[in-house]
């Protein structure tokens, strides 16, 4: 998981889509993008398209990646936690 957070992280900001200068909003902005790419080909197509999935995924990464956040922790936690949900 580093390995793909790290790969993945270094390829955007190569090409100059992240730097220090970059804020929640971008990301956010980014994410929103990348849903509504997934959600036109849907409508489009009536199925998902993978690329557009991972997309989303890979962005919400960087985000993690770039304020430092222990997604792979996190996730973990999240999962545990809802293992344990009655609803």
């Amino acid at each position: 998981m580093k390995e793909l957070l790290e790969r993945n992280y270094q390829s955007t900001v190569k090409r100059g889509l992240i730097d220090e200068f970059t804020s929640i909003e971008d990301f956010l902005a980014k994410i929103e993008e990348e849903v509504l790419e997934l959600w036109s080909f849907y409508d489009i197509n009536d199925k998902i398209e993978p690329f557009e999935l991972a997309d989303i995924i890979l962005v919400c990464l960087n985000m993690a990646t770039h304020f430092k956040i222990d997604i792979e922790a996190i996730l973990m936690a999240k999962v545990r936690y809802n293992e344990k949900r009655e609803d």
